[in-house]
């Protein structure tokens, strides 16, 4: 009769112990999954289309842009990377990063930014829709130097208490 009484304690004990295996084997499997994906094989990203990138890398390629547009002044090219972008109206997008800038005390990036969206605006206001062709955008090229290029100022914003 003790033998029975045994058999039983240590099937019970066995039948405990079961959802831990299960819940150890679970955890390691996932350390070991995260180990692999982002230490041995992790996912690299190249050549993607810039308008998947995180909003401060949209940041970042918006003052490359402006930045070789006020060398350059090849207006054309800019809007056509900033296309790439796929922001709804470029302009305002430009001009509130423009500000952003200015705010963190970057005024030459502020400087580049706020002239791109300048001409970017002129171009579209001086642009008629014609019959006779395609519309294409014309290039800007500035005709004073880079120290005193006038822009055009944004409306400050008012300080939310």
């Amino acid at each position: 009769m003790e033998t029975t009484q045994k058999i039983q304690i240590e099937a019970e004990s066995q039948q405990r112990n079961s959802p831990w295996y299960l819940l150890t084997g679970l955890i390691l499997g996932v350390i070991i999954g995260l180990i692999y994906s982002w230490l041995i094989n992790p996912i690299e990203y190249q050549n993607t289309d810039p308008a998947s990138l995180k909003s401060s890398h949209k940041d970042a390629y918006r003052i490359m842009i402006a930045q070789v547009y006020a060398i350059s002044g090849n207006l054309s090219h800019a809007s056509q990377r900033l296309a790439l972008l796929g922001d709804e109206n470029p302009v305002i997008v430009l001009g509130a990063q423009a500000q952003r800038e200015l705010g963190y005390g970057n005024d030459e990036e502020a400087r580049a930014l706020a002239l791109l969206a300048s001409a970017i605006q002129m171009a579209a206001e001086a642009q008629t829709p014609t019959s006779d062709g395609p519309e294409s955008v014309p290039t800007i090229t500035p005709s004073t130097p880079a120290g005193s290029i006038p822009t055009q100022t944004l409306p400050a914003m008012t300080p939310v208490p």
